[in-house]
């Protein structure tokens, strides 16, 4: 007797469980934004401050968080904090192709404007390759946006 209401009670647990790892699932697909490639027609579109974590090739024991200031006539800024210290550039970016482009002092960057339909989020995409030949990229949201930018 016992035994039957410990196996019920664990075959209940079961389904409870399943059920709710499928709501989550469903929940997290419905809200998955939707990232549209839009043209950057002028810099102004873009300006602001950006953030966003930095993914290096070859790839480093860890990825950095990176802080982009992007102004109005183009010029921009950025600074990533490593362990072994700060790596920043400056430069200015150009649009060209409906992509922002850059050759700055510690190498070439190309900037590209994504934008979620549904929450009216948008999203800079960063590539960039360092004199050193080394490879980055970079999602970046609205700094202090955190899922609130519109």
């Amino acid at each position: 007797m016992i035994r039957r209401i410990m196996r019920f009670l664990q075959i209940g647990g079961l389904i409870i469980g399943v059920q709710a790892a499928l709501a989550g699932a469903l929940l997290a697909a419905r809200e998955k934004s939707q990232w549209t490639p839009t043209a950057i027609t002028d810099i102004k579109s873009i300006a602001g401050k950006w953030e966003g974590i930095m993914i290096r090739t070859p790839k480093s024991r860890s990825d950095d968080w990176v802080n982009v200031s992007i102004q109005e006539n183009g010029d921009y800024e950025f600074a990533s904090y490593r362990e072994i210290g700060v790596f920043s550039g400056k430069g200015t970016l150009n649009v060209k192709d409906g992509k922002a482009t850059a050759q700055g002092e510690k190498g070439t960057v190309t900037v590209q404007l994504f934008t979620d339909k549904a929450s009216g989020q948008s999203m800079l995409r960063a590539e960039g390759k360092g004199k050193d030949g080394i490879s980055y990229r970079a999602e970046l949201k609205k700094a202090g946006a955190r899922g609130k930018q519109k």
